[in-house]
């Protein structure tokens, strides 16, 4: 028996009950053990001049022009590149089969960086530049605590330039039910490119490496659930179905 993509109905349960138990357990990972570990504070340091109370990279041109604009350019190219691909779907016979995957990367990517976006907008967390202990004004806060009167809220959490590299998994999901090797491919692409931005804002006191996980867990979340509400290589018909469900006698 298939599901309403063509897939056995085993194998899709399979990839849907492996990915929730992997995003409960980082989950709980991240809120209940990384906070113990300080790896956050470690991974940061040999960045951090105490002497000089800056990251001394945080201004660096390659760190700027390259690491942070460069790196987004590409998601953006990529994203327009995918754009261009469903737009052309419409007058390219060639590219047909492709508009509907192209369309669901497309809003896969806007989804997965339009929520990071609102939840670092919404979030009261600081960078680490701005905090006391790395030369500037805001206090640290726990995951889950409130904001101290008096204090402004940081909007920095959960990373939102690595969110646009992380937004390229769109391309393991959109590809993988038609394109698995590419879909692979693709889903270690993302997942470089979403740890190397994320590095970066690490080096220049932007991000803790914290921030990183959990905008690639939040990205994750989105595509995920994505994937399983809307097809991105579309649902059979009825008359498939119900033609699947007819007993065979011969």
């Amino acid at each position: 028996m298939d599901d309403m993509r063509g897939i056995p109905l085993k194998q899709s349960q399979g990839f849907f009950w492996v990915n929730l138990s992997l995003l409960v357990l980082i989950a709980g990972f991240m809120m209940f053990f990384y906070p113990l570990t300080g790896w956050d504070q470690v991974l940061i340091a040999p960045y951090y001049s105490k002497a000089a109370q800056i990251f001394p990279l945080r201004n660096s041109a390659f760190m700027q022009n390259f690491m942070h604009t460069g790196l987004k350019d590409v998601t953006i190219v990529v994203a327009l590149l995918v754009l261009a691909v469903f737009l052309f779907s419409f007058k390219v016979a060639k590219l047909a089969p492709y508009r509907r995957q192209a369309g669901w990367i497309l809003v896969g990517m806007v989804l997965a960086d339009s929520a990071v976006s609102v939840l670092k907008q919404e979030s009261i967390h600081a960078c680490p530049w701005d905090l006391v202990q790395y030369g500037g004004t805001l206090p640290w806060l726990p995951l889950f605590a409130g904001l101290p009167v008096g204090i402004a809220p940081g909007h920095c959490f959960p990373a939102g330039h690595a969110s646009a590299g992380f937004g390229l998994m769109a391309f393991y999901f959109g590809l993988r039910d038609k394109q698995p090797f590419y879909a692979r491919a693709a889903l270690c692409f993302g997942l470089t490119l979403g740890f190397v931005m994320g590095w970066g804002q690490m080096m220049r006191g932007a991000h803790f490496l914290s921030h990183t996980i959990w905008s690639a867990w939040v990205v994750w979340v989105v595509l995920f659930f994505l994937y399983f509400f809307w097809s991105p290589v579309g649902a059979k018909t009825k008359v498939q179905i119900q033609v699947q469900k007819q007993p065979n006698f011969s």
